[in-house]
C-alpha cells in the first residue's frame, strides 16, 4: 500500500507548478515555431509548410502533444491554441513565407471552444495582417459525441474564410463521415500510413479506395512522411499532388525557399515540369531576392572591404540603418577606391558612407514583372552592375541582381513558348493555372471567366476541321480583344474552352461585349438560310435529319473576391458549374456565379443566365 502510494506520488505531476509554468511560457509568448516544406508536384516549388509548435528548448514537456495535453488537464487547450496559432502565422510573415501555411490545432480545442473559435482564430490571424486565405486548420482528433461541434466549426472556418485538413484515413468510422460531409480541402495522409507504401500491391486495397474516394470528391491529399524518391514516385502515380517529409525538407525556424537538389530533380523529371519554376507562386521579386546581410553607415571602410575580399560572388551591399535602406556599396567602387596607394591608411577607419551611393536603385517586394522591367530599362546604367535593394513597405529585405532577373524574364518566356497553344498562341493549361493561383495570393478582386463554345462538334463534322480552327481563333481573337493586355489575361485551356481573368468593375460589361461581336461575326460561316432557321440539317450516321443550332459562345463568370477561393481547384470546381448554367440558354449567354463561398455575406439567391 504504501509503496504504490509512493510510485503514484512520484507519478503525479505537481498540478500548480505546471499550471504557473505553461502559463509562463503562454503569457511571454515562448512558444517556438518550425516550419517543414509541402512541396507542389506540379509545378516544382513550395506549396507552402506544415508549422510545429513547441516550448522552450529543454522543457521536459515541449512536444505540442505533451504540451496539448497538458494544457487540456489545466484548462489552458484554449489559450494555448490561441498562442500556437499566433506565434506560427507570426514567424510565417516575418520570414516572408510564400505559399500557404498548414496550423495544427490541439487536440480538445473544438469540444472546449466550440464553432465560436473560428472568429477567435480569424481574429488572431487578421491583427496579424494575413488573409484567412492563406491559412490551412489542421484539425485535430475528435470525441465521438463531439462531431457534431467539428461539423458547425468547420462551417465557421470555411465562413471565415480559412481551408481545413482533415485527417480522415486514420480516424474513426463516425469521424470519417463526418469529413466526407464536410468535404475538407486537404486531406493529411500521415508518416506511418505510407511508411514501405507499394504501388504494386496498394491498389487492391482499401486505402487505395478511400484515396480515390477522396480525390474524387475534390480533395486534395498531402502527403507527409516521404522519405526518398521511390516514396514520392509510387505515391505520384496514386495522383497526389502534394507532399512532404525529409526527402522534401527538413523542419527549420526559417521557411526553406527551395527543396534540396536532389528532390527538385526528382520531382521535375517525373512531373515534366520546368526546373527554373518560373512560373511559380509569388511575386517576381520573391524568386530574385538574396539574402545578404547590410552594413549601417557606423561600418568602417576596412570592414566593408574585408566583406568583399572574403566573399568573391558579392556584388553590392546595402547600408542599412534602423531597418531603411540608406545606400549601396558597389564592389567595383569599394575596390577599385581602396586598392590605391594609401587608401586603406586614409579611409580604412572613417564610415563607410564615403563609397556609398547614396541614391540606389530600390524597389518594392510587390512590385510586378512590367513595373520592374520598365524600372530598370529607366535606370542609370550603374545599376545593371550593382543590382537593386528589395525592400517591403520601405523595410530592408535583401538584394536582387539585373543578371537574375534577365534569366527569371528568359525562362518565362521559354516556358510561354512551351505552353502556349499551337493554334492560337494563347497560354495553356500551366500557365493559366499558375495566373490564376497568383492572382488569389495576391488578394485582388477579379473575375475569372470560363468561355466554351456551344454545338461545335457538329460545326466540326459538318464544315470540316479547317473551319473549325478558323472559328477558335476567332474566338481567340474575340477574347483577347475585351482584355486589357497590362492587367487581364486570357488563355486557351485546349479545344473550344477559353479562360478569361478580367480586373476593373467594368467586367461584366466587357463579357457583354464578346458575346456581341462573337455573335456578329460567327455568322460569316453560315449561309443566309441557316441563320434565317437559326440552325442547319444534317444527316445522322443513322441516316436521320439532325437540326443543329448555329455555333454559339457561353461564359460563365465567377467573381473572385480576396478569400473566397485558395488555389485554381476550387475556382474550377465553381467555374464548371456556372459555365454548366450558361450553356442550358441558347445563344450566346453569360451566366454570373451568385453564390458567396468564403466571405462573410450570407449566400443570395441563384439568378438565371443571362442571353445576350
Amino acid at each position: 500500500m504504501r509503496k504504490t502510494s509512493v510510485k503514484a506520488a512520484v507519478q503525479a505531476p505537481d498540478c500548480d507548478a505546471c499550471a504557473r509554468e505553461l502559463g509562463a511560457i503562454l503569457k511571454e509568448g515562448a512558444l517556438k515555431a518550425s516550419f517543414r516544406p509541402v512541396a507542389n508536384f506540379g509545378n516544382c516549388d513550395m506549396f507552402g509548410y506544415i508549422a510545429t509548435v513547441r516550448g522552450p528548448a529543454g522543457m521536459l514537456h515541449g512536444s505540442f502533444a505533451q504540451l496539448a495535453r497538458m494544457s487540456r488537464q489545466l484548462g489552458l487547450v484554449r489559450e494555448f491554441a490561441h498562442a500556437a496559432v499566433t506565434v506560427a502565422v507570426q514567424r510565417f510573415l516575418d520570414n516572408h513565407a510564400k505559399g500557404v501555411l498548414f496550423v495544427p490545432l490541439p487536440a480538445g480545442v473544438i469540444e472546449a471552444a466550440g464553432a465560436g473559435l473560428a472568429d477567435e482564430l480569424h481574429a488572431r490571424v487578421d491583427g496579424l495582417g494575413c488573409p484567412s486565405g492563406r491559412v490551412v486548420v489542421l484539425m485535430p482528433r475528435l470525441d465521438h459525441d463531439k462531431l457534431a461541434v467539428g461539423a458547425e466549426f468547420a462551417a465557421a472556418l470555411r465562413g471565415r474564410g480559412f481551408c481545413f485538413a482533415a485527417r480522415s484515413f486514420g480516424c474513426a468510422m463516425a469521424e470519417r463521415r463526418l469529413w466526407s460531409q464536410a468535404a475538407p480541402d486537404f486531406v493529411l495522409l500521415e508518416e506511418h500510413q505510407i511508411e514501405g507504401i507499394d504501388l504494386a500491391t496498394v491498389r487492391n486495397t482499401g486505402f487505395f479506395e478511400q484515396l480515390t474516394r477522396e480525390l474524387g470528391m475534390g480533395c486534395q491529399i498531402v502527403a507527409d512522411g516521404i522519405r526518398n524518391s521511390n516514396d514520392f514516385s509510387a505515391l505520384q502515380q496514386l495522383g497526389i499532388a502534394y507532399g512532404a517529409g525529409d526527402f522534401i525538407g527538413r523542419a527549420n525556424a526559417v521557411p526553406a525557399r527551395a527543396m534540396p537538389a536532389a528532390a527538385h530533380k526528382t520531382i521535375a523529371a517525373v512531373c515534366n515540369c520546368s526546373a527554373d519554376a518560373p512560373g511559380a507562386p509569388g511575386s517576381i521579386l520573391e524568386r530574385l531576392l538574396a539574402t545578404s546581410v547590410p552594413v549601417t553607415p557606423a561600418t568602417s571602410a576596412e570592414e566593408v572591404f574585408m566583406l568583399f575580399e572574403h566573399n568573391p560572388d558579392l556584388r553590392a551591399i546595402a547600408v542599412v540603418e534602423k531597418g531603411m535602406p540608406r545606400g549601396l556599396i558597389s564592389r567595383y567602387e569599394m575596390v577599385d577606391n581602396m586598392a590605391r596607394p594609401y587608401r586603406h591608411e586614409l579611409y580604412g577607419r572613417k564610415p563607410c558612407t564615403r563609397f556609398m551611393d547614396a541614391q540606389p536603385l530600390v524597389v518594392d517586394i510587390g512590385v510586378s514583372l512590367p513595373e520592374l522591367s520598365e524600372i530598370v530599362v529607366g535606370a542609370d546604367p550603374r545599376h545593371l552592375i550593382s543590382g537593386f535593394i528589395i525592400t517591403d513597405r520601405g523595410k530592408y529585405l535583401g538584394m536582387g541582381s539585373v543578371q537574375d532577373l534577365v534569366r527569371e524574364v528568359t525562362a518565362m518566356q521559354m516556358e510561354a513558348a512551351m505552353y502556349a497553344n499551337p493554334l492560337t498562341q494563347l497560354p495553356g493549361n500551366v500557365p493559366i493555372n499558375q495566373h490564376i493561383d497568383n492572382q488569389l495570393a495576391a488578394a485582388e478582386p477579379c473575375c475569372i471567366a470560363y468561355c466554351d463554345l456551344d454545338h461545335f462538334k457538329p460545326f466540326n463534322d459538318v464544315y470540316g476541321y479547317a473551319k473549325g480552327d478558323e472559328v477558335i481563333q476567332l474566338t481567340a481573337r474575340v477574347l483577347a480583344g475585351v482584355c486589357n493586355a497590362e492587367r487581364d489575361f486570357v488563355g486557351h485551356i485546349g479545344g473550344d474552352d477559353f479562360v478569361m481573368i478580367l480586373k476593373g468593375d467594368d467586367w461584366e460589361a466587357r463579357c457583354r461585349t464578346a458575346l456581341a461581336q462573337f455573335g456578329a461575326e460567327i455568322l460569316g460561316f453560315f449561309s443566309h438560310d441557316d441563320i434565317e432557321r437559326g440552325g442547319y440539317i444534317t444527316e445522322n450516321r443513322k441516316g436521320e435529319l439532325e437540326f443543329h443550332r448555329l455555333t454559339s459562345l457561353s461564359i460563365g463568370a465567377v467573381e473572385a473576391l480576396p478569400g473566397m477561393f485558395q488555389n485554381h481547384l476550387q475556382v474550377s470546381k465553381v467555374a464548371a458549374e456556372v459555365k454548366k448554367r450558361a450553356k442550358s440558354v441558347p445563344g450566346n449567354s453569360l451566366f454570373v456565379n451568385q453564390r458567396l463561398y468564403a466571405n462573410e455575406a450570407p449566400p443570395r439567391p441563384d439568378e438565371p443566365a443571362r442571353p445576350l
